[in-house]
C-alpha cells in the first residue's frame, strides 16, 4: 500500500455561516483564506501513513471517543497563530474547547499505543479560515469578528479524512465516520 495523508476532524455542517470573514480576508494582500469547502475543526493531525492504517487510525478515534455523547459546538470569534499581533494563521474559535481537548488528548494517547505518529502540538480548538503570506495588519478583521457567534450545531461523528495537497489547494475526503455513542 501506499502513504497518504491523514488527519481527524469534525465537519462544520454550515459553512455559509463563514462565508463574510471568508470575504473579508479575500480583499486583503498577503492572505490565502480557506476554500469553504476545508473548512473544519482538525482534532489531530496525522500525517503521511501507509493506507492500511486507517483502520487502526479509526479504531483509536472510536475508542477516544467510547461514552462520549453528540454535544453541541459554538463557532465564534476571531484569533491568530501565533499571535494577533503578528499572524501566521488566522482562525475561527470553536468551543466547548474542553470537551473537544478531552477527545484529542485520548485520541492521542491510542494513537500513541498503536505506534501511529501525529502532530503533538498542544490542542486548540478553531477552524483555520486564512493563511498569512505576508506581514499583516488584522486589528480591524479582529475587532469586527472578536465578538461574533457564525453557527452552532450538534457533533454527531468524528471524521477520519484524507487530504491531498495539489496546485489549487488540498483536496479532503472522508475514509471513516466514528459516531457519537
Amino acid at each position: 500500500m501506499s502513504d497518504i495523508r491523514v488527519f481527524v476532524s469534525i465537519e462544520i455542517p454550515d459553512k455559509t455561516s463563514l462565508d463574510e470573514p471568508l470575504a473579508d480576508l479575500r480583499k486583503l494582500k498577503g492572505i490565502r483564506a480557506s476554500p469553504a469547502e476545508q473548512i473544519h475543526i482538525t482534532l489531530r493531525f496525522i500525517g503521511d501513513v501507509d493506507e492500511s492504517k486507517v483502520d487502526t487510525i479509526a479504531d483509536c478515534v472510536a475508542g477516544a471517543v467510547k461514552d462520549t455523547e453528540p454535544f453541541k459546538i459554538r463557532v465564534s470569534g476571531a484569533g491568530a497563530f501565533p499571535k494577533r499581533e503578528r499572524p501566521s494563521v488566522v482562525w475561527i474559535g470553536a468551543s466547548p474547547q474542553d470537551v473537544m481537548s478531552d477527545i484529542a488528548e485520548r485520541l492521542g494517547r491510542n494513537l500513541r499505543k498503536a505506534g501511529i505518529g501525529f502532530d503533538t502540538k498542544p490542542f486548540k480548538s478553531h477552524v483555520t479560515i486564512g493563511r498569512c503570506r505576508d506581514p499583516v495588519n488584522l486589528s480591524e478583521f479582529f475587532d469586527k469578528y472578536a465578538d461574533k457567534e457564525f453557527c452552532e450545531f450538534e457533533c454527531g461523528e468524528i471524521l477520519v479524512m484524507k487530504s491531498v495537497l495539489g496546485p489549487g489547494g488540498a483536496k479532503h475526503t472522508v475514509l471513516r465516520r466514528v459516531p457519537l455513542s
